[in-house]
């Protein structure tokens, strides 16, 4: 038999197994991600060099696309889904359920984006989440599942899950480059932690708990994270002040939360990107420890394309928050036919917090022997967050702006705006 070479090597086999047609070729199909990626910019982010001159630190050029994405999004994102299919299943294999996948984080929390270096000026977290079980195990059935809001109802109904994290936190004055003491302003520290969490939801209700562990002082590394990226990749002024951080303290906190829809839209809303789904839920929060104790109302609004059920994600600082992921897909039911098509959602929170003792905010001793004055309100209280999200089984891409008020704190410059990118992969 004589075999044309201009015929893909997918066809050669399909001529040797004795097949007398050929599929014509067709033009590669333009996808969602192939639009989206063109949107961003192809340059880097210019490089700020230290200042030779002891003035105010000039702020350096920062990639905005982050803030830009919400605009971007609202415009494109009925016209990037419209010609999205679900992946072609390969023949004789069927796709894994992404239910029994797991789901690795890393999120990556600054206020450089907002061309700020102060107050909460970096977070990272690295997290693994549980594939979405219809039951806990029997070991955790015997005590987690007895914590009000985190049985399992048994077969079918909500989803249980667990969540193992890794975190750091990083807070500076306005100015790190003054090298005597701040009094006014936000203190010198870092946080370093693990955490552990526990869920139990479906489309209607959710609650959640967490343990963290951890320590603030030099234990946390950051003044040597913050002085690589300043100094050694040189994005930024170099900090000066770290011998004014506040001396290692144990740290360790126990987060609870519940959430209630209001309103859910109908089940068949959910998943389809050519669909447009709303949802708004209520619930509070309520933390007990030495990082923050605090009690949290909040209400939240997702919409969007191709919008998962659940309840939205929130990337709060180590210690501050809950590790979850609640998307919620029926555990005895079939997939969603178009599980794994592109969805572009997005998120709008709004949270009251009240907080009777905050670790940072506390002040106390120095590394150098000096004294870090107590911050009087507490900073950060309420704040709203603003959520983009952009998936397809397995990967996807969130980016959070969370913008506070009342931070009437400090006679300083420091705000505690910042941003979230998370980047997720199940496998």
């Amino acid at each position: 038999m004589r075999i044309d070479v201009r015929y893909p090597v997918s066809q050669f086999a399909q001529l040797h197994e004795g097949q007398t047609t050929m599929r014509p070729q067709t033009a590669p199909r333009m996808t969602a991600w192939h639009l989206f990626s063109s949107l961003l910019p192809s340059t880097s982010p210019r490089v700020c060099r230290p200042s030779r001159l002891r003035t105010r630190p000039r702020r350096c050029a920062r990639w905005f696309v982050a803030p830009l994405l919400p605009g971007l999004l609202v415009v494109a994102g009925p016209a990037l889904l419209a010609g999205d299919e679900p992946p072609t299943a390969v023949p004789g294999k069927a796709p894994k359920d992404f239910r029994e996948l797991y789901l690795f984080r890393f999120e990556f929390d600054n206020d450089a984006f907002l061309g700020n270096d102060n107050a909460f000026t970096d977070g990272t977290s690295f997290q693994l989440h549980s594939p979405l079980d219809d039951v806990w195990g029997p070991g955790y059935a015997k005590w987690i599942g007895r914590v009000p809001g985190l049985g399992d109802d048994g077969r079918g109904g909500r989803v249980v899950r667990w969540a193992w994290g890794l975190s750091q936190g990083i807070i500076t004055p306005d100015d790190v480059s003054i090298p005597e003491p701040q009094p006014d302003d936000a203190p010198w520290a870092g946080i370093l932690g693990v955490s552990t969490s526990w869920s139990a939801y479906d489309n209607r209700r959710m609650a959640a708990l967490q343990v963290f562990v951890g320590c603030m002082g030099p234990c946390s590394g950051a003044e040597s994270v913050q002085k690589w990226v300043h100094e050694d990749l040189g994005f930024g002024e170099p900090p000066q002040g770290w011998d004014n951080q506040l001396v290692n303290r144990a740290l360790g906190n126990v987060n609870y939360e519940y959430r209630y829809k209001l309103f859910a839209d109908a089940a068949d809303q959910y998943f389809t990107p050519r669909h447009f789904a709303h949802d708004l839920s209520a619930g509070g929060q309520v933390g007990l420890g030495n990082v923050e104790t605090f009690v949290r109302g909040q209400l939240e609004y997702r919409f969007g394309w191709g919008l998962p059920m659940g309840f939205a994600k929130t990337p709060d600082p180590p210690g501050y928050g809950i590790m979850s992921d609640p998307i919620y897909v029926d555990p005895v039911a079939p997939l969603p036919s178009e599980a794994r098509a592109w969805r572009t959602y997005f998120t709008l929170m709004g949270r009251l917090t009240y907080v009777t003792y905050s670790a940072p905010a506390e002040g106390g001793e120095t590394v150098n022997g000096g004294d870090q004055p107590a911050i009087r309100p507490y900073p950060d209280r309420n704040h709203v967050l603003v959520g983009v999200h952009l998936s397809r089984v397995p990967v996807a891409v969130h980016v959070t702006y969370s913008r506070y008020f009342q931070n009437d704190q400090t006679n300083g410059e420091s705000s505690g705006d910042w941003v979230n990118l998370s980047f997720e992969y199940r496998f």
